[in-house]
């Protein structure tokens, strides 16, 4: 199977973990940091998968991303939308800034660059 199929499959699953947070978690911890440890790793799947950058662009593009969306929730980003989009884009953008979530989004990257290294260190030779 094709790399990037592998990372859209695993974007299409890790996406379904991420709405059954959002629908089923209100609180606690998997919803407040594990959800945002495993969005910056559905993110990077996605980038992996439609486009073709190395695996350092990637990461780096990805952490990029997360960090420019966490830093425009200082700014309040959502109360700029129409009253009707406002829900979905603060499902989408978050509603406020947080410290924590930037360390989520970093431990979630190496978590994807540990996972990159054995993969590439132990998968077999293509022929």
């Amino acid at each position: 199977m094709p790399k990037r199929a592998i990372y859209f499959l695993i974007f299409l699953f890790l996406l379904g973990v991420e709405i059954a947070i959002a629908k089923y978690l209100k609180t606690g911890f998997i919803r407040a940091n594990l959800g945002d440890l495993l969005v910056v790793i559905v993110l990077y799947c996605l980038l992996m998968s439609t486009l073709k950058p190395s695996v350092k662009t990637g990461l780096v593009l990805t952490l990029a991303i997360a960090f420019t969306i966490e830093l425009l929730q200082l700014i309040d980003l959502t109360r700029f939308f129409p009253q009707e989009y406002k829900q979905l884009a603060t499902l989408i953008l978050g509603s406020h800034f947080s410290w924590l979530d930037l360390l989520m989004y970093v431990l979630g990257i190496v978590c994807v660059w540990i996972t990159e290294i054995v993969v590439k260190r132990y998968s077999l030779p293509s022929t």
